[in-house]
C-alpha cells in the first residue's frame, strides 16, 4: 500500500536537484562519512596511525555541533541595563571528566572501541547506520508556493557562492558575525558540502487530489511550524 506521505533517501546538497518537483517540507543533516584511509592500517604506517586518523576525524566532526550564539539582556536597580551575548564553550562537551585537555574525552571514551581494525571497521558502520535516525536535525524548512527542488536549490546556491568565498579568503568565517541564513551559519560552524545532506516529506498526489492548494499549504505551514518547535534544529532561526 502506498502511503499519502513521501520520504526522501538522503540527498547530498550538491544533488538537490534530485529533490521532489512538489511542495513540502525538508530537513537538513549533517553526515559522517570516512573512508578506509581514514581507519585502515593497509593506508597507514601501523595500527596506531590509523586510530589517530579515525580520532582526528571523528573529533573534527563533532567540534562542528555548537549552538548558536545567544544574545541576553538583563535589568537591574535604577534601570541600568546589561546587554550581552553568550557562547557556547563547544570543547566542555567532550573533555573528560578527570582532565581539561579536550583531545582526552575522546581518547578515553572512543580510543578503547577503535583499537584494532576489525574494530573500527563495525564502529565506523555503526556512526555511518545511525544517519539520521541518531542525528539532530541542523535546520528544517518549507516549499509551499515553489517546489521542493527549486527551494533547495536556492539553498544550493547560496551554500556554494558563500563556500567559494570561504575557500579563497579562510578568515570570511570570522567576519560572519551574525550570519543571516542557513547557508552562512553552516559554515561558520564548520559544514561543508560533504557533510549536508537534506530529507524531504512531500505528497503522494493520487491520495491528495481532493485537497485545494490552500490547503496543502496550510498542512505544510502547520507541520513546519510544530515540527521545528519539537525538534529546534540548532541552525534555524525565528
Amino acid at each position: 500500500m502506498m502511503d499519502i506521505i513521501l520520504v526522501s533517501e538522503p540527498i547530498n546538497i550538491q544533488d538537490v536537484n534530485q529533490a521532489p518537483n512538489t511542495p513540502g517540507l525538508y530537513v537538513w543533516y549533517a553526515r559522517f562519512t570516512v573512508g578506509e584511509a581514514d581507519w585502515h592500517t593497509e593506508y597507514a604506517d601501523g595500527n596506531d596511525l590509523a586510530q589517530r586518523r579515525l580520532l582526528k576525524a571523528i573529533r573534527s566532526h563533532s567540534m562542528k555541533f555548537g549552538r548558536q550564539e545567544m544574545k541576553i539582556q538583563a535589568e537591574t536597580n535604577f534601570s541600568s541595563v546589561w546587554n550581552g551575548v553568550l557562547k557556547e564553550d563547544i570543547t566542555e562537551r567532550w573533555h573528560s571528566q578527570s582532565s581539561d585537555n579536550v583531545t582526552d574525552g575522546f581518547d578515553n571514551k572512543i580510543g578503547v572501541a577503535i583499537q584494532k581494525n576489525e574494530m573500527r571497521e563495525v564502529f565506523v558502520r555503526l556512526l555511518e547506520k545511525s544517519f539520521p535516525l541518531f542525528c539532530s536535525p541542523l535546520y528544517l524548512g518549507k516549499a509551499v508556493d515553489q517546489t521542493l527542488r527549486e527551494r533547495l536549490k536556492q539553498h544550493r546556491k547560496k551554500f556554494l557562492d558563500q563556500w567559494d568565498i570561504y575557500s579563497k579568503d579562510r578568515e570570511f568565517i570570522e567576519r560572519l558575525v551574525n550570519p543571516k541564513n542557513f547557508a552562512e551559519r553552516a559554515i561558520k560552524y564548520g559544514f561543508s558540502p560533504e557533510d549536508l545532506f537534506c530529507i524531504t516529506l512531500s505528497f503522494n498526489e493520487n491520495f491528495v487530489s481532493n485537497l485545494s492548494l490552500d490547503d496543502i499549504s496550510a498542512l505544510i505551514d502547520s507541520s513546519e511550524w510544530i515540527l521545528n518547535r519539537w525538534s529546534t534544529p540548532f541552525l534555524g532561526k525565528q
